[in-house]
């Protein structure tokens, strides 16, 4: 389980992105997906890896990219 902002693995990013209203738009080069937010247009890319958590630098892109604030990412671990 995500501590704040450490700890967030694929499943943990996934979940708290469909929560927000995201949903799987397309498979990118390598091994990274996008998935959209229609109503905000916010596209934010996953590296979908075989590590267990993303580096806290990885997951501060993703949560510009999405348009939902840190303290929003941060309650959600606390459910």
């Amino acid at each position: 389980m995500p501590r704040g902002l450490n700890n967030w693995t694929y499943r943990d990013v996934v979940a708290f992105l469909k929560e927000k209203g995201f949903n799987f738009y397309t498979e990118r080069e390598g091994s990274h997906e996008a998935w959209i937010n229609h109503s905000t247009e916010c596209v934010v890319e996953i590296n979908f890896h075989a590590r267990k958590s993303f580096p806290p630098r990885t997951l501060e892109t993703m949560i510009r990219q999405s348009g939902v604030s840190k303290r929003e990412w941060r309650e959600w671990t606390q459910k």
